[in-house]
């Protein structure tokens, strides 16, 4: 599954018990308006329903409801990356400027570490990416 699409799915889910909540919803419905204004209402009407569990999900510790739900959108956002391959930078863009900011620190971090990227131009250029400590020596 595509890291973009994970990480939002994760951050959906979490902000729903946030007091950044509204925001993000509103986020969300309207970014879904500008891609498909067709299934907003739907979308906006299945995260009011899907917030509750959410929230009683998150506040008891309930990891397992709380990763099927954002399980489920990430596989509603896969589908739609598969029909619509150039919606992902749109997506990840939503990720990072609407939905990262309104989580929490601990969130914000869980979010990040699914989504490392890394660029690399011209040749012999050496890039190491890692989600921990890393040793690199030069090659030989």
């Amino acid at each position: 599954m595509d890291p973009i699409t994970m990480a939002v799915g994760t951050a959906v889910v979490s902000a729903m018990a946030t007091d950044g909540w509204a925001k993000a919803r509103d986020v969300v419905v309207g970014w879904w308006q500008k891609i498909r204004p067709s299934d907003a209402e739907q979308v906006s009407t299945e995260l009011d329903q899907l917030r509750s569990d959410a929230v009683a999900a998150l506040n008891s510790g309930d990891t397992a409801t709380t990763e099927a739900l954002a399980g489920v959108w990430r596989l509603r956002l896969q589908r739609l990356l598969t029909e619509d391959p150039g919606l992902h930078g749109d997506l990840e863009r939503l990720l990072r400027d609407d939905l990262t900011p309104l989580l929490s620190a601990g969130d914000q971090s869980t979010v990040a570490a699914i989504t490392q990227t890394a660029n690399v131009k011209g040749k012999g250029n050496l890039t190491v990416q890692a989600g921990g400590n890393a040793t690199v020596a030069p090659p030989v």
